[in-house]
């Protein structure tokens, strides 16, 4: 699984830290660049000049939203872009269009599904039902997404610095770049993911109070309610896909 992260001090540290690895890709690797989009409806032109102008160092950018082919061709010449694989936000499913219409064109895309649900007007299972391609995860910054986007099998999501705990969590150098190492592992192992992920939900069961403030469990962490789940859902049924993890909520 590819790993984004957009301007901020995560992907600061990250550069700094010199931490590589060929699934991770701090901006401006991974762009995003909401200040140019939500400047009105005519954001997406300035978005698309920031684009061009960093074209040689950006790998993966989120297409912006709403904006179709022919449109962003008046502002710009595509094929300038062509080496670059472009996350198409899915506010409507209606909006899938658009991700055919680049990839008509040539472009390497995903689909992308919003963290938030205020930015979309369906749910997951839909998403997962109508796309047929490549699926990114937009703004994982709860355990709870990250636990989404791998159990359904994204290809790639972009993170904040939230889901690493609290603010002082985030300050610790070395323990930033531990909590990031171990995610790195995590989403590499094709085989035996959900154990994984669990084990690394238990390393933070101490710090589940780390997620944001706005997180709040629904009971005290039970650990051994979290390694029974675990093993049910290491089966591969997809009755384990629907099995909630009890002490995780958004």
């Amino acid at each position: 699984m590819i790993i984004g992260i957009g301007r901020s001090p995560l992907a600061d540290f990250v550069k700094k830290r010199g931490i590589a690895d060929k699934q991770l890709y701090p901006y401006p690797a991974f762009f995003d660049n909401k200040i140019s989009l939500l400047r009105g409806r005519t954001g997406y032109i300035l978005y698309l000049k920031k684009l061009l102008l960093k074209r040689q160092e950006i790998k993966i950018a989120v297409w912006p939203d709403y904006v179709k082919l022919g449109a962003a061709a008046k502002v710009i010449d595509l094929s300038l872009l062509s080496r670059i694989m472009f996350i198409v936000p899915i506010h409507s499913l209606s909006d899938i269009i658009i991700g055919k219409e680049l990839e008509d064109y040539g472009f390497s895309i995903f689909y992308g599904y919003a963290s938030d649900a205020m930015y979309r007007n369906y749910n997951l299972t839909e998403f997962l039902n109508i796309t047929k391609g490549k699926r990114w995860y937009l703004g994982i910054s709860t355990k709870h997404e990250l636990t989404e986007a791998l159990r359904n099998n994204f290809n790639g999501m972009d993170i904040t610095g939230y889901i690493f705990g609290q603010h002082m969590d985030r300050k610790n150098p070395e323990l930033l770049k531990k909590k990031l190492q171990e995610l790195l592992q995590l989403v590499s192992k094709p085989q035996g993911r959900q154990t994984s992920l669990y084990d690394f939900l238990l390393k933070e069961s101490g710090k589940l109070g780390s997620l944001p403030s706005t997180q709040k469990l629904n009971s005290p962490v039970d650990k051994n309610n979290i390694y029974h789940n675990a093993a049910i859902i290491q089966k591969g049924s997809e009755e384990s896909r629907e099995i909630k993890l009890g002490s995780l909520t958004r």
